[in-house]
């Protein structure tokens, strides 16, 4: 019985060994790599270098087709038969120019009546001045008003036969031919000036809050793959769209560039919205993330010296930690590496 009790003591002792030996080896292994002791890290870890956090994580990218700002419709005002045809789709036109032109011959002969008639009311109404009553100098007062607007009304009619442009711009759209009907109220043309463009994209309910108008865009066309241009954006509209239980939100995006005459509308593209750049804010690999008597650093190396610089954790973006230092530079290298690289 004694020497089985003694036995089981052994046994005991022996456990007792083992794991004191773990303990100590493990303690020294991971005393290698322990934020207290850089100087292991630093003569095993690779470099990689740091980039800024805006530049890489702080992009917002949303596709979208490239719009006329505006579009002018042309009315006819009156009804008749198209007389002349002055411009062709694709012209370009000044504000004032003249579209196009409606017979005027009944119109002319409505403005030449309507001015006798009113000669006529004024005369009637100058000899009731010297004779008649009050009622009938009244109804004389009346009759010149109405003959005023009638002869109003024919001169207006008659200026309307004359369509003009608007604006200064491109005939986008032309439906009229001469001998051809119009109608009051028809279009019969469509303009719009087409170095003032836009694009409108969508843009997921979780991104809205970090856009707003005024805000700078960098534009890239796909039909121009070699060339950025800039934009603005011009709204960002309250009603959303849902999308296979997506919810967007239309904005839209004011092409700034001076030279717009190769863009058309219907072209696709792609805006790109960069984060205001913050000079303290960086992206560095997890791996070079250090605690070192109870700050959190990373080990720059630049040229032979290997410098632990303070910096605070900001969040996580895949094998890269966001972090905020003063004290980091553009193009500086950290100890520690990534298993992907992450494009320049």
């Amino acid at each position: 019985m004694n020497r089985r009790y003694l036995l089981l003591i052994v046994i005991a002792l022996i456990a007792a060994a083992a794991a004191v030996a773990a303990y100590l080896l493990f303690f020294q292994a991971s005393d290698a790599t322990r934020p207290g002791n850089l100087s292991a890290l630093e003569g095993s870890a690779e470099t990689t270098r740091i980039r800024p956090a805006d530049a890489s994580i702080g992009q917002l990218k949303a596709a979208g087709n490239i719009n006329l700002i505006n579009e002018t419709q042309v009315v006819a005002h009156i009804d008749g038969f198209v007389k002349e045809v002055r411009v062709e789709v694709g012209d370009t036109v000044n504000a004032g120019d003249l579209l196009l032109s409606l017979h005027q011959e009944d119109l002319q002969r409505a403005a030449e009546q309507a001015r006798i008639d009113l000669a006529s009311s004024q005369l009637r109404l100058r000899r009731l001045l010297t004779s008649a009553d009050e009622i009938e100098l009244e109804l004389g007062k009346l009759n010149v008003a109405q003959a005023e607007l009638d002869q109003q009304k024919a001169l207006q009619d008659l200026a309307a036969t004359q369509i003009i442009a608007p604006i200064t711009g491109s005939v986008l759209t032309l439906d009229a031919a001469p001998g051809t009907k119009v109608s009051s109220g028809t279009v019969v043309a469509t303009l719009a000036d087409p170095s003032r463009l836009e694009l409108t994209v969508q843009v997921a309910e979780v991104d809205i809050p970090r856009i707003e108008r005024g805000r700078p865009v960098d534009i890239v066309i796909d039909a121009f793959p070699d060339q950025t241009f800039a934009g603005e954006i011009s709204r960002i509209d309250p009603f959303n769209n849902i999308q296979s239980g997506a919810i967007n939100y239309p904005v839209t995006i004011r092409l700034l560039d001076n030279d717009l005459a190769p863009v058309l509308p219907g072209m696709s593209a792609v805006a790109t919205l960069r984060d205001e750049p913050e000079d303290d804010l960086w992206l560095v690999p997890s791996s070079a993330i250090q605690e070192v008597n109870g700050e959190t650093v990373v080990t720059v190396v630049r040229g032979q010296e290997h410098l632990p610089v303070t910096v605070t954790p900001e969040g996580l973006h895949g094998e890269w930690t966001i972090v905020r230092s003063v004290n980091l530079k553009n193009d500086d290298e950290v100890l520690g590496t990534t298993a992907t690289f992450m494009g320049q």
